[in-house]
């Protein structure tokens, strides 16, 4: 197809969706209309003061919070978008833990008493537009928004990805640049002092595993060693279920063009078994269920812990933080393991589509966060978004942004900490692989790229949903989703012995399995033919 022909397609595809959107709660010009200021600036460009809005305004915004920073409008990295864009924030309080953050989310969708803006998975964004509790943007992005549709006619599939099967959009993305993002990180200094090698299989992790725990890598002379830990509660597990051909990432997938559940996946339950079999000999940290960031990070500032598995810049963050006690320490990444199959691979990974955020069909500001936003989208945004205040955290070197110091050589904290520390904030944007590869050095660049081959498709994220089946979902697959959490959880700390496991898959069978599957199915065809 040539260029010009695929603008067209999806310049078509807008209208389209513009068209739909027409009739929608919201839709109207009347509505979406906010001050006289951004009536009078269709363009979407800069406005006469040179910045976005030519009013100072403050929005409410619900969005996930950063333990490692506070949320300020005043930090050196939101004060010059917040000085360009003339958008105040003010953050509602929001948890860290993701069930409870989308628990809260809920809550708040429920009460009615919205912020102008939230943050959540297109799922729960999607839902929230439906009910008409978000505003459809497919106007406001075809009158004030020229850069984020130039991203989309870049690249099709956002499209593709944002889309409701209403027709509308009622997010603006967070757009990934990579797809690495969780590995296993082991302490390389840890497998010299017990002579052994990096873990390439199920096996090799076991006696790596037991040699940690046994052979007193920390040199205290005291058996206090937990060689496994995490701060992902049952997803930092995932490195040791996947090579058994399961993946927590996912909780449906597709196998010959049929959706099937994960969790009663017969794979799963010698997935199961080895995890078991880890937890009960005392191999992996028997408090992950509990672990928040603190105590994981206390794991490896006292010493006790050498493999876990997150995401691989805290490669260098945990690198940093062990090295006040072992200046010798060595932090490396490694591919997932082969199993009992032989294949490894993960479907850990950063989907095309991270995020969202919806503005609320209530909000006063809806063109003014629609300029916001795609100021987010344009080149001079993006560069603010993904690397801050030129001058003081990136300079330009032959055309190309680079880190200052005050990023790069912080002695305690690796690069991606320090940026959150200073007030980076994961907006919707677009991720630019010069912030990825500069953010890291060349050995974590290394690793991360040496995981890409191993990185399969889940299974999609941006799904949409009738009402009807929102209902059975939020009904039946809820109470499978409690009972799944509850079970799989003792089945791996031995509450539970894994005999019962046909017993459990029968459980799940009887409380609805049938009927949410026949709606994924459905859901799963129409994504499909989007």
């Amino acid at each position: 197809m040539t260029n010009s022909k695929w603008t067209k397609g999806i310049i078509s595809a807008i209208a389209l969706i513009v068209t739909l959107s027409g009739c929608q709660s919201g839709g109207s010009d009347q509505k979406t209309s906010g001050t006289q200021e951004s009536q009078n600036d269709p363009s979407g460009q800069t406005a006469v003061s040179g910045k976005v809005l030519d009013k100072k305004i403050e929005v409410n915004v619900y969005m996930r919070p950063r333990t490692e920073s506070v949320e300020s409008n005043d930090l050196p990295w939101m004060k010059p978008i917040v000085e360009k864009t003339n958008v105040y924030f003010k953050w509602l309080k929001a948890p860290n833990d993701d069930k409870d953050y989308i628990e809260k989310f809920n809550l708040t969708l429920a009460g009615g008493d919205l912020p102008d803006m939230m943050e959540a998975t297109p799922d729960l964004l999607n839902k929230g537009g439906e009910n008409g509790a978000f505003e459809p943007l497919n106007k406001l992005i075809d009158q004030y928004m020229p850069n984020f549709k130039k991203v989309m006619e870049k690249n099709p599939q956002i499209l593709k990805d944002i889309k409701s099967d209403d027709g509308n959009i009622y997010f603006f993305p967070q757009i990934s640049a990579v797809k690495t993002i969780n590995l296993q990180i082991v302490r390389q200094d840890w497998l010299d002092k017990v002579g052994m090698k990096a873990p390439t299989t199920t096996d090799e992790l076991y006696e790596v595993l037991k040699a940690f725990k046994e052979k007193d890598p920390n040199g205290n002379g005291k058996n206090d060693e937990i060689p496994f830990t995490t701060r992902n509660k049952l997803k930092g597990l995932l490195a040791l279920v996947e090579p058994f051909g399961v993946s927590f990432e996912e909780d449906f997938y597709v196998e010959n063009g049929q959706v099937k559940y994960t969790y009663t996946n017969p794979k799963l339950k010698d997935a199961l078994a080895f995890a078991a079999k880890l937890y009960r000999e005392g191999l992996i940290d028997k408090e992950y269920i509990t672990n928040d960031q603190k105590v994981w990070e206390s794991r490896f500032t006292n010493q006790q812990s050498g493999i876990t598995f997150d995401s691989f810049p805290r490669i260098e963050y945990l690198e940093k933080l062990v090295a006040k006690a072992e200046p010798k320490v060595n932090m490396i990444g490694i591919p997932p393991l082969k199993g009992p199959s032989g294949d490894a691979y993960t479907k850990s990974q950063q989907t095309l589509i991270k995020n969202g955020f919806a503005i609320s069909s209530k909000s006063k500001y809806k063109v003014e966060l629609a300029k916001m936003h795609d100021w987010f989208y344009s080149e001079e945004g993006q560069l603010a978004m993904n690397f801050g205040k030129l001058g003081e955290t990136y300079t330009m070197d032959n055309n190309q942004p680079k880190y200052t110091d005050l990023i790069m050589k912080d002695p305690n904290k690796s690069p991606l900490i320090k940026m959150y520390e200073l007030g980076h904030r994961e907006f919707a944007y677009q991720w630019d692989i010069r912030y990825e590869n500069a953010m890291v050095t060349p050995k974590i660049e290394k690793i991360r790229d040496s995981i890409t081959p191993f990185i399969k498709d889940k299974y999609p994220v941006a799904l949409s949903f009738k009402q009807a089946e929102r209902d059975v979902l939020n009904s039946k697959f809820a109470e499978i989703t409690t009972y799944k959490d509850e079970m799989v959880n003792k089945f791996i700390m031995g509450a539970e012995p894994l005999d019962k496991f046909d017993a459990y898959v029968k459980n799940i069978e009887k409380i609805g399995l049938d009927s949410v599957l026949k709606i994924q199915q459905a859901a799963y065809e129409r994504y499909t033919k989007r």
